[in-house]
């Protein structure tokens, strides 16, 4: 009898304590949701500045709140401030790695920052979320072609071609990738790379 009393007790102390930390829990959330709402009210009411501010401060009450620095990133990619950009979406990207804008973005980011081996590896996960995506498979076809692997280039180019065959320089992009391809495959090519 005795032993089942005190592990009740002990049962109902540590339901207590989690039921305690998780109100916790919920009131970080909330104000990290609040600071997200009151910067979406700042952006749309043209008050950049000041929706950063509350942003910082929504990703400081709770570290892993993707959702305010997914909006840090597209606030800072509007402003082409592409260094600052990336660095929200790649927090964004960590806790949210099923985030197709998120990865997108930070693709994006590293293409204007000429960062295409970062570009190519960012798109190939967004278009791994979301294979029809077009402008994720031409932007993806490009930074492999600029890293030099053609084979994925061309394999992302083929995508592109059956989701928009009119895609403008498409068809001169996929000839050259096939030129290139077929020359490396050539007998002796290692000697001409």
């Amino acid at each position: 009898m005795r032993g089942s009393a005190k592990a009740r007790i002990i049962v109902c102390t540590g339901l207590q304590i989690l039921a305690l930390l998780s109100v916790v829990g919920c009131e970080q959330q909330k104000s990290a949701i609040s600071l997200y709402v009151d910067a979406v009210t700042l952006r749309e009411a043209g008050e950049i500045k000041a929706s950063i501010k509350k942003l910082n401060e929504a990703v400081a009450v709770d570290e892993d709140f993707s959702l305010g620095y997914s909006m840090l990133c597209k606030i800072h990619q509007d402003m082409r401030e592409y260094e600052k950009s990336a660095s929200a979406c790649e927090m964004a990207t960590q806790f949210n790695p099923w985030s197709f804008e998120d990865h997108f973005n930070l693709g994006w980011d590293y293409m204007m920052m000429n960062k295409t081996v970062l570009a190519a590896k960012a798109l190939a996960r967004a278009c791994e979320l979301e294979p029809d995506h077009l402008a994720a498979n031409i932007n993806a076809a490009m930074s492999h072609y600029e890293i030099g692997d053609f084979n994925k280039a061309l394999a992302y180019g083929e995508h592109v071609e059956r989701l928009d065959p009119r895609t403008p320089g498409l068809q001169e992009f996929l000839s050259d990738l096939r030129g290139i391809i077929a020359q490396r495959s050539a007998p002796g090519a290692e000697q001409r790379w």
